[in-house]
C-alpha cells in the first residue's frame, strides 16, 4: 500500500511541474463530436472478410457469423452478429483507407491483418502507411512494418501454412516510389522480403496462392501513374507472374495473352479445381482470360462490357467454391457467369444494388450466401444473388461538402461521393436522428450544397463536373442553372468539385465557378461573367479525352485549370478570393472589375502551381486571408497553410509540426480570431493560439476532413469527412475561451452558451437493433471546466447554487486531463424520502425555472465559480407563468415529501427505542 501511494504522489508531481504546456489531443479532453452519418446510403466498400465462430466455449457447434468490413476511408467495421450491429474497431490508427484485409485460416476467430492505403486508384482516393495485425478480433492492433508504402492491394496467406504471407504492395499513385512490389514472409510477419520488382512506376495488384499447391503464386505487376489532370493505365512494367517454387522465382506469362503493353490484371482460382484461373487483362482490347493448366495456355473467355468496364476502378473477381464454372466479376453492376466466363448475365440492374462494386465475399459453406461492397455500402444475398439486403448501419458516407441553413433546428447539407446529395436535421425534437432524417437532394456523386436565404424553398446542388441544378423543396421541382458558353467563346471547364457558394456579406449573390467567376443575383436562372479566366489555362492540361492510358477514362474527374474555391469576405462583399486547381490565387477587391494574381506573391517554401484547396477570409478583418494549398497530386504530402493580413502582398505559413496529412480546409471562428480549426487527408486538427501550435481532435478518427463550418447561432463545429459522414460538435463556446496560458492552470472553469431548456418527448419505435441512430444535443445543462492534469487525489465536487446561495443539486464531477463536459439535468437533488419496503419513488428531483445559476467547482484545496444561464423555450405551448405556477406546486409537494420523511425516520426511531426497551423487561406488567 505504501508503494502505490508513492507511486500516486510521485504521478501528480510530475504532472503538476512548472513545464509550460503545448497544445496536445489530450487537451480536448471528453468533447465528444456527434456521428450523424448518413447510413442510410454508405460509403465506398473496399474489402469484405467473414468467418463462423463459435458462439461460446460451451456449444461449440453453434456458430455465429463475424463479419469484417473495410472502407475507403471510414477504417474497418466488426459484426459479431452477421451484420444486424456494427461497431469500429481501427479508429485509433493513423490510417484509415483501407486497401485490403486477409483472415488467418488457422485463428479465423481471432486473426485479421489489415493493408491501408486503397487501391480503387480514382481521383479522389485516400492514402494509407503500413500493414496492420490484431489477434484479438480487434481489440488491440499491431503495425508491421510498410509505413512507406502507400497503398496495399491484397494479402494472400497459404492455407497450409499462415507463416507464409504474401503482400501486393501497390505504392504510390502520384509519384515515382521504391516501395513497390511483392513481398513475402515466412515467419508469420516478422520480417518480410521483396521477391517480386520491376520499378519505381510498376506495383504489384494482385496475388493469389494455390490452395491445392500453394508453391504456385500468381502475381500482377500493374503500371500506372494519375496526375491531377490525367491518369494512366498500363505500361511495359505491367504483367502476369507465376512461381513454382512459393514465391523465390519468377516467370512472366505471356502465352496466349494480349500483346503490346498491358493494363491491370485482376485474379481469381476456382477452389474446387486450382488448375482453373481467370484473369481479367486490361489491354488495348481487354478480356477475360481463363487457364485450364495453371497458366500454361489461356483461352479468351469474355470482351463483353459489364466483364471489362473500368479496370483500375474495378479490381475483384470470384469464383464459386463448388462450382468452377460459375464466376463473379465485379464492375458497374455485378455480373455472373455460368459457363466458365463465356457469357455474363448481370442480375443487380433496377436498383437492387448500389452501382460500383468492390468487394466480394462468398460463404464457404453455403455458396448461395454472398456478401457485396459497392460504393454505397454492403449488402447480403441468400439466393446467389437474385435478391439482396443492404446493411444500413454503416456510417462511411464521403462528403465532399457541407453547409448549413437557419431553420430551427437547423438542417446540414452536402454531397457525396457517387450517392447525391442529402440533408439532414441536427437535432430531432424527443428524439434521436435516424436514416429516415435523411432527405435526398441531389444525384450522382454529390459536392456542394447551399440553400437560399432569402428564398428558403430553393437549395442548390451540383454533380460531377459542374452540373449545378436548383431544386424548390415545396414542389421538388428541379432546373438546371449550370452556365453555358455563349455562341463563339471558350468552352466552360468545370471541376470535378466545382464550388457554389452564397456571399457571406450579401446573400443576394449567388457563385459558381470554371475557368471564370460566375455570378447570379436571380437564384440561379441567368448568370454574368465577373471575371477573365483565372487559371493558367495551360491547353496540355485540360484535354481529358486523352486520359486513361490502355483504355481510355472520361468521366470529368480529370478536369483541370478550373476554380476550386471561392469565398468573399463577410466584412465587405467586393472583397472576392479565388484560388484554382493549377496553382493560381486571385483577388478583386472591387466586386470582380480588377483582378489581382498573388501567385507571384506566394512565399517559396510553397511549390509552384500547387492547388488552392481552400480560401477563408478572416470575418474579423478584410485584409486578412487564411489559405490552404494541396500538392498530394504530385506526391507532397506535406500541409500548407498560410495567412495575409495585408491583400496577399505578404504570406506567414503557420505551424504544421504536428499537422499530418495534406491540407483541405482552415475556418477561422467567427468570435475568437485566434481560433483556428484545420482539416486534412488524415483528421481534423485544432489551434487556440492562432496557428502557432495545432492539436489533433482525436474524437474524429483520422479520416479526411473535407470540410469544416461553424453555425454562427447555434455556435456549433460541422465537420464533414469523406469516410465517416458528418460530425457536429455541440457548442464551441468553451474552445473559445480557452487561452493557451489556461493550459498551465490546475483548473480553469469556461463558458457555454445558454441552455434553452425543452419539454419534447417522441414516440419510440421499435425497429430493431439494426437501426443506425445518432442523438440530438443533450438537453442537459453543460458545466464545462479544463484540468491541467487528471485528479487522482483529493477531493473534488460540482455543485449548483440558486440565486440564495443554497446548494440544490449535486453533479459526479469529470475528472480526466483537458476539457471535462458534464451535464446538469436542470433539477434539484432528490427529495429525502421515508424508508419503504417497495423501492422507487423519489428518485429525482422537481425541474428548475429558467433563471441563472452559480456553479460551484471544487478542486482540493481550490474553488472556481461560474454560471449557466437556462432560457425558456419560447416554441413551447407552454407559457412561463405555468411553469411557475406548476414549479411551485411540485415544491410543495417536495417539502410534504421531506417532511413525511422526516416523520416517518421519528416514529422508526420511537420503534426502535420502544423494541429496544421492552427487550430490558424481565418480568409482564401488571
Amino acid at each position: 500500500m505504501k508503494y502505490v501511494w508513492c507511486t500516486l504522489v510521485l504521478l501528480v508531481a510530475i504532472e503538476s511541474s512548472g513545464i509550460a504546456q503545448q497544445p496536445s489531443p489530450a487537451v480536448w479532453g471528453n468533447l465528444t463530436p456527434r456521428a450523424l452519418g448518413p447510413a442510410t446510403c454508405s460509403g465506398r466498400i473496399t474489402a469484405i472478410e467473414a468467418t463462423y465462430v463459435p458462439v461460446d466455449t460451451h456449444h461449440p457447434n453453434d456458430r455465429r457469423l463475424v463479419i469484417y468490413v473495410g472502407s475507403a476511408a471510414g477504417g474497418v467495421f466488426k459484426s459479431r452478429d452477421g451484420g444486424t450491429t456494427f461497431e469500429p474497431i481501427f479508429d485509433k490508427q493513423d490510417y484509415q483507407s483501407i486497401g485490403a484485409m486477409a483472415l488467418d485460416p488457422r485463428h479465423q476467430d481471432s486473426v485479421l491483418w489489415v493493408g491501408t492505403g486503397e487501391s480503387n486508384v480514382r481521383n479522389s482516393v485516400s492514402i494509407g502507411g503500413g500493414l496492420y495485425r490484431t489477434t484479438d478480433g480487434g481489440k488491440t492492433w499491431k503495425k508491421v512494418g510498410f509505413d512507406s508504402v502507400e497503398r496495399i492491394a491484397k494479402i494472400a496467406l497459404d492455407p497450409r501454412n499462415p507463416d507464409r504471407i504474401f503482400v501486393a504492395a501497390l505504392g504510390a499513385l502520384w509519384s515515382d516510389s521504391p516501395h513497390r512490389g511483392l513481398y513475402r514472409s515466412t515467419d508469420g510477419g516478422a520480417t518480410f522480403e521483396r521477391v517480386l520488382y520491376v520499378d519505381e512506376k510498376t506495383g504489384c495488384a494482385d496475388v493469389a496462392i494455390d490452395p491445392a499447391d500453394p508453391r504456385i503464386v500468381y502475381a500482377a505487376m500493374w503500371q500506372f501513374r494519375r496526375k491531377a489532370w490525367s491518369f494512366s493505365s498500363g505500361g511495359p512494367g505491367s504483367g502476369l507472374y507465376k512461381s513454382t517454387d512459393g514465391g523465390t522465382t519468377w516467370r512472366k506469362l505471356t502465352a496466349d495473352l494480349p500483346s503490346g503493353e498491358l493494363g491491370r490484371v485482376v485474379l481469381a482460382i476456382a477452389p474446387s479445381q486450382p488448375e482453373i484461373v481467370y484473369a481479367m487483362v486490361e489491354a488495348k482490347e481487354s478480356a477475360l482470360y481463363r487457364t485450364t493448366d495453371r497458366g500454361e495456355h489461356w483461352q479468351r473467355r469474355s470482351s463483353a462490357v459489364n466483364v471489362t468496364a473500368r479496370p483500375f476502378y474495378f479490381s475483384t473477381m470470384a469464383v464459386d467454391p463448388d462450382d468452377p464454372d460459375r464466376v463473379y466479376r465485379l464492375t458497374f453492376q455485378l455480373a455472373i457467369s455460368d459457363d466458365g466466363g463465356k457469357t455474363f448475365n448481370t442480375f443487380s440492374y433496377g436498383g437492387a444494388l448500389h452501382p460500383d462494386h468492390h468487394a466480394f465475399w462468398i460463404d464457404p459453406l453455403n455458396p448461395q450466401h454472398l456478401l457485396i461492397g459497392t460504393d454505397g455500402g454492403v449488402y447480403e444475398s441468400f439466393d446467389r444473388g437474385q435478391s439482396w439486403r443492404m446493411f444500413r448501419n454503416l456510417p462511411l458516407s464521403q462528403f465532399y461538402r457541407i453547409s448549413y441553413d437557419f431553420d430551427d433546428p437547423y438542417s446540414i447539407m452536402g454531397g457525396l461521393q457517387d450517392n447525391g446529395s442529402w440533408m439532414a436535421p441536427h437535432r430531432v425534437r424527443g428524439g434521436a436522428i435516424t436514416n429516415c432524417e435523411w432527405q435526398a437532394t441531389g444525384w450522382g456523386d454529390g459536392f456542394a450544397v447551399v440553400r437560399d436565404r432569402i428564398r428558403p424553398e430553393f437549395i442548390y446542388f451540383e454533380s460531377q463536373g459542374g452540373d449545378a441544378v436548383r431544386r424548390n423543396l415545396r414542389t421538388n421541382e428541379t432546373r438546371s442553372i449550370q452556365p453555358r458558353a455563349g455562341v463563339g467563346q471558350p468552352k466552360l471547364r468545370f471541376n470535378w468539385n466545382t464550388p457554389i457558394v452564397i456571399s457571406s456579406a450579401n446573400p443576394r449573390y449567388l457563385y459558381i465557378g470554371s475557368q471564370y467567376l460566375h455570378r447570379s443575383t436571380d437564384h440561379g436562372t441567368t448568370w454574368e461573367r465577373i471575371s477573365p479566366d483565372l487559371t493558367t489555362n495551360d491547353p496540355a492540361k485540360y484535354d481529358p479525352q486523352e486520359s486513361g492510358g490502355v483504355t481510355r477514362d472520361n468521366t470529368s474527374a480529370e478536369n483541370h485549370c478550373t476554380i476550386y474555391t471561392i469565398a468573399d469576405s463577410p466584412k465587405d462583399e467586393r472583397i472576392i478570393w479565388v484560388g484554382t486547381d493549377d496553382g493560381n490565387l486571385q483577388l478583386t477587391t472591387d466586386g470582380g472589375k480588377r483582378w489581382t494574381n498573388l501567385r507571384s506573391k506566394l512565399p517559396p517554401s510553397l511549390p509552384t502551381g500547387t492547388w488552392v484547396s481552400c480560401v477563408e477570409p478572416s470575418p474579423h478583418h478584410p485584409g486578412t486571408c487564411f489559405v490552404t494549398f494541396d500538392n498530394h497530386t504530385r506526391g507532397d504530402m506535406s500541409p500548407y497553410i498560410y495567412r495575409t493580413t495585408d491583400f496577399g502582398q505578404t504570406w506567414e505559413r503557420l505551424s504544421s509540426d504536428s499537422i499530418r496529412g495534406f491540407a483541405h480546409v482552415v475556418r477561422q471562428d467567427v468570435v475568437n480570431p485566434n481560433l483556428l480549426f484545420v482539416g486534412t487527408e488524415l483528421g481534423l486538427f485544432i489551434s487556440i493560439d492562432g496557428g502557432k501550435h495545432f492539436a489533433r481532435f482525436k474524437a474524429i478518427p483520422a479520416t479526411p476532413v473535407r470540410d469544416i463550418q461553424i453555425h454562427p447561432r447555434e455556435h456549433d463545429l460541422i465537420v464533414a469527412t469523406h469516410g465517416r459522414g458528418a460530425y457536429i460538435l455541440d457548442d464551441i463556446t468553451p474552445l473559445r475561451a480557452l487561452r493557451p496560458d489556461d493550459l498551465d492552470s490546475e483548473l480553469v472553469v469556461l463558458p457555454c452558451r445558454p441552455t434553452v431548456q425543452r419539454f419534447e418527448s417522441g414516440f419510440q419505435e421499435f425497429s430493431g437493433s439494426d437501426l443506425y441512430v445518432a442523438p440530438s444535443p443533450s438537453d442537459d445543462a453543460s458545466i464545462v471546466y479544463y484540468l491541467r492534469t487528471r485528479h487522482l487525489i483529493g477531493q473534488m465536487k460540482v455543485e449548483v447554487l440558486d440565486s440564495a446561495g443554497n446548494v440544490i443539486a449535486t453533479i459526479p464531477p469529470g475528472k480526466r486531463k483537458g476539457i471535462n463536459r458534464i451535464g446538469w439535468g436542470m433539477r434539484i437533488n432528490p427529495p429525502r424520502v421515508a424508508r419503504s419496503p417497495n423501492p422507487g419513488g423519489g428518485s429525482f428531483g422537481p425541474i428548475v425555472l429558467p433563471g441563472r445559476y452559480t456553479i460551484r467547482i471544487t478542486k482540493g484545496d481550490r474553488i472556481a465559480t461560474t454560471t449557466v444561464t437556462i432560457r425558456h423555450d419560447t416554441s413551447s405551448g407552454i407559457t412561463l407563468a405555468e411553469r411557475r405556477a406548476n414549479s411551485a406546486a411540485l415544491l410543495r409537494l417536495y417539502r410534504l415529501i421531506e417532511d413525511l420523511a422526516f416523520i416517518v425516520e421519528r416514529m422508526v426511531r420511537m420503534r426502535d427505542s420502544l423494541v429496544s426497551r421492552s427487550a430490558t423487561v424481565t418480568e409482564p406488567l401488571k
